[in-house]
């Protein structure tokens, strides 16, 4: 496996990571067979924003034993208090839905804590006047969250919040369909999406 160094965080991060979008679908053995062959192969980022929130248990499974040795991008605002994936801005469910990840994983910390899916302006808006925000840097101060993430598809977004917050590293989707505006996720133009900052 190959590895890359963080260059704001000092990390050494696989080139692969895991994203576990549909993994639930499989059957639990399956699901925990698979993350654990990733971290043998060599897999230490593993990405939470998923379907199902039976995913969390299967990581537990999978991964508590070596918990110091990955490193878990969780997502503030994907919420699973429904079963399945749902998608929030306000505080309190995002307070919720945090302590529910934690307890369920079995860790008391987060490697990475990503401000989830912000696309519109006004969603950062209200990120920062409802307590969402404030709620996550208080997180980092107490070294529950250790840094911090952004997860968007609108460049102008992406801009304003990297202007405003200390964000360590971003989530931002590379496609070429996006980059001729096609699709739900087009935001901004070939260019602006080609501006946004790499490091």
């Amino acid at each position: 496996m190959e590895y890359r160094i963080n260059r704001r965080t000092g990390d050494r991060i696989s080139a692969l990571g895991f994203g576990t979008s549909y993994i639930a679908q499989s059957k639990e053995k399956e699901a925990v067979a698979a993350l654990r062959h990733a971290f043998e192969g060599g897999v230490n980022y593993f990405d939470l924003a998923t379907a199902e929130a039976r995913t969390f248990s299967c990581f537990c499974k999978a991964l508590a034993d070596v918990r110091n040795e990955v490193f878990y991008q969780i997502h503030f605002g994907a919420d699973y208090s429904a079963g399945t994936y749902g998608w929030t801005t306000d505080a309190e469910e995002i307070k919720r839905s945090i302590d529910w990840q934690l307890k369920t994983l079995q860790t008391d910390y987060i490697d990475y804590g990503f401000i989830h899916c912000l696309d519109e302006p006004d969603d950062w808006q209200e990120y920062r006047q409802n307590g969402a925000l404030a709620f996550l840097m208080q997180l980092k101060e107490q070294g529950v969250v250790r840094h911090l993430g952004l997860s968007s598809h609108t460049p102008a977004t992406i801009q304003r919040v990297l202007d405003e917050a200390p964000i360590d590293m971003l989530m931002f989707s590379v496609n070429p369909a996006y980059d001729y505006q096609k699709g739900e996720y087009a935001k901004g133009s070939s260019e602006e999406r080609a501006a946004i900052p790499s490091g």
